[in-house]
């Protein structure tokens, strides 16, 4: 291609860097089974991916681009299990519970705003509720009695007659008046003996340590019964790259290509190998510059297919050209009503994350949400806010862009290798290496000690936040958040 530089060298590059960025981490302790050698190969694969851009004009225009070219992204797919897109949502819109599915897709369950004003005027009933219970209270403690002809009150003869009967009702019963369960016939206290008598002396000690003994067997059975197994990392997980890290830090640095993106992913044995999309075109209300997917097809040989394309002005093109849109992304958010679990619209969202807002900053300037109008008939007046939001909370109908330049290709690569898909504009660069048992169990326990720590710190904020509320072990199942 005109203009097109050698990547003889950038390949040289990555490779040595990759060596050098291929170091041992720090071991943690993990009980590998005895039927598994660590060392021995797993069948989990790490791969990396990324995506280098240079759009400069020079380069554009030096090529000569399809002027319609077509794209599409396949019907069966999955997405990468991003942590921090969930964090983001979940700080976005604390009114939802963000739940992941097992691939890669994201539902968000939003309640109905109106909810919190029914709790509002629930609360506000109890309290009127408790308000008038302790009225008759004090006004019934100031009531005269009316007195008997001895001059006592009622009360007093109440408390006389219950204290006449509670003497009768307590005269002791003598023990031989009681018969043993076991012993119908006998009378005493005989049947309390064999609880009562000690054993000898020189049977105890045999007895005890016997008891020890098989106590003690039994406590380490059960010990080595509940050991529980090592962690296995998660499949399609989005992770930080590691092989490619150093080598595309010092590309960009000497290069004008700039890293558009890049994630890594583990998979485990057997799995179907459905293509994975790297773009929420489909979600996010601004259209990205960078779209695409990829697919790993194993066997013999592993083949890593790539199918990106990158959204431009058209500046390299006649002025007033234009093309049809390439397509957006299949949708990976997915938001439903909390309680149906019914499908909600865009417009049905926007509205109600406007109420959400509307009804805090309603709250936060000391306002009630429910008004009494009358008491006596429980009759309240809403003081919520009114919104008018006319936002319909979806993708860009338009595409803002005028074309794209596609790359396509699907090519072997060795394990250890770096594999460079050659281009003026996209340059695609992956890499991927088998795993060892070790590793796997490794980075099964890391996850599990960082979940752990991300766990501790997350119930210290709650805990600041609210430190009236139970901690959350002590709530029950259905008031757990699914955070």
């Amino acid at each position: 291609m005109k203009g097109q530089r050698s990547p003889r060298w950038l390949f040289i590059l990555l490779l040595l860097a990759s060596a050098a960025a291929a170091q041992e981490p720090v071991p943690i302790a993990v009980n590998v089974p005895d039927s598994i050698d660590p060392n021995a190969d797993s069948g989990w694969l790490r791969i990396e991916v990324a995506v280098l851009i240079d759009d400069r004009a020079e380069v554009v225009t030096s090529e000569a681009w399809p002027p319609y070219p077509s794209t599409q992204y396949p019907n069966s797919h999955r997405r990468l299990q991003d942590d921090q897109l969930l964090q983001q949502l979940s700080a976005q819109y604390p009114q939802a519970q963000i739940l992941a599915e097992p691939d890669g897709n994201i539902t968000l369950l939003l309640p109905d705003p109106q909810q919190l004003v029914a709790k509002a005027k629930a609360d506000a009933l109890a309290q009127q509720r408790e308000a008038l219970l302790q009225a008759r209270e004090t006004s019934a403690g100031h009531i005269d009695l009316p007195k008997s002809t001895d001059g006592n009150t009622l009360a007093d003869l109440d408390d006389t007659a219950g204290a006449t009967d509670s003497t009768e009702n307590s005269k002791p019963i003598a023990l031989e008046m009681i018969d043993a369960p076991d012993k119908t016939g006998s009378a005493g206290a005989e049947w309390l003996s064999p609880f009562t008598e000690s054993p000898p002396l020189d049977a105890s000690a045999d007895s005890v340590s016997s008891s020890t003994n098989i106590s003690g067997a039994v406590i380490d059975d059960l010990a080595e019964e509940q050991t529980p197994p090592p962690a296995l990392p998660e499949s399609f997980k989005a992770r930080p790259i590691e092989s490619l890290s150093e080598g595309l830090r010092q590309l960009t640095r000497s290069n004008p290509d700039r890293l558009q993106m890049s994630t890594s992913w583990l998979q485990a044995p057997e799995v179907a190998n459905l293509p994975i999309i790297l773009d929420n075109s489909g979600d996010d209300p601004d259209w990205p510059k960078l779209q695409g997917f990829v697919q790993i097809r194993t066997g013999d040989t592993l083949k890593i297919g790539v199918n990106f394309w990158w959204n431009t002005d058209a500046s390299y093109l006649p002025e007033g050209f234009y093309m049809t849109s390439p397509p957006m992304a299949p949708v990976q958010r997915f938001w439903r009503d909390e309680l149906s679990l019914l499908p909600l619209d865009g417009p049905t969202v926007a509205k109600r994350l406007a109420t959400f807002k509307a009804i805090e900053a309603h709250i936060g300037a000391g306002l009630p949400l429910v008004e009494f109008v009358d008491p006596t008939t429980g009759f309240f007046r809403e003081l919520v806010p009114e919104t008018d939001d006319t936002n319909s909370f979806s993708p860009p109908a338009t595409w803002p862009w005028r074309h794209f330049i596609h790359v396509a290709d699907t090519r072997t690569v060795s394990e250890g290798y770096v594999r460079y898909f050659d281009h003026p504009v996209l340059k695609v660069v992956t890499t991927w290496q088998e795993l060892t048992w070790g590793e796997v169990y490794q980075i099964g326990a890391a996850d599990r000690e960082r979940e752990d720590i991300e766990k501790a710190i997350q119930d210290a904020q709650d805990a600041v936040a609210d430190p009236t509320a139970p901690p959350v072990g002590q709530l029950p199942p259905d008031q757990q958040s699914l955070r």
